[in-house]
Parts: structure tokens; sequence; C-alpha cells
């Protein structure tokens, strides 16, 4: 059952596509009829400076400067320049916390770091 039917369109922008050229660093594939696509959401707000207070590998605690709704899924792009690691994940939040000048937000990952990737982070 599709979920994009005729009433449920929405309008998409007029995208000029003459002269563009393939710039996709590998090939494209059609997917079978059984694949299909839960949902895609635009992030529509960012929360302001953010830094990294303490990790697991279940989760993560944030200083941000604007409180975010409890329940709430956050985009995190979490790195470490020098040992080479940059990972992007999904948080789902579980608490918020006002704090000197900040909030403190700490919420699961929606898919635990590896051992790597959380010692990539802490140590």
């Amino acid at each position: 059952m599709s979920v994009w039917t005729t009433a449920t369109k929405t309008p998409r922008p007029q995208v000029s596509t003459m002269g563009a050229t393939n710039a996709r660093a590998a090939d494209r594939f059609p997917v079978t009829a059984g694949t299909s696509c839960a949902f895609a959401h635009e992030v529509v707000e960012a929360t302001g400076t953010v830094r990294v207070r303490d990790a697991s590998m279940d989760g993560v605690g944030l200083l941000l400067e604007r409180p975010v709704a409890v329940g709430a899924l956050l985009v995190v792009g979490l790195a470490n320049p020098a040992k080479g690691f940059a990972k992007t994940v999904l948080v789902r939040v579980a608490h918020v916390t006002p704090s000197v000048g900040a909030f403190l937000v700490g919420g699961s990952f929606l898919t635990p770091l590896t051992y790597q990737e959380m010692t990539a982070l802490v140590m």
C-alpha cells in the first residue's frame, strides 16, 4: 500500500536539470517493490550552540543554549578530529534541566555506539 496518494501530494518546487551533471560518488539502483520509507522529515529548528558534556555507549549529555522538549528527536553530530572520528546520531531526549547559562539535555541514542566509537569520544 502506498502512502503517497494523489490527495496527499504537495506541490514540489520546480528544479531545472538543464545542463546538470551527475556528481554522485556512487551509482544508484532502483529498489524492489517491497521497499518502503516510513518517514522523511526536515530538521526545522537548530538548538543553537551545543557542547557534549558526557557520553556512554547508550546516550549523551549535551549542554544546549535553548531548551528542547522531552521526547524530541535530535540529530547530533559527534566528532573527535584528533581520533579521526565523526558520526551523526539520533538522540531521543529523556530530560531537560536548566543549568547556568544553558540547558542540560540527556538522551538515548536510537542506535548505541560501538565500543570503538565510544573510546574515540572519551579516551
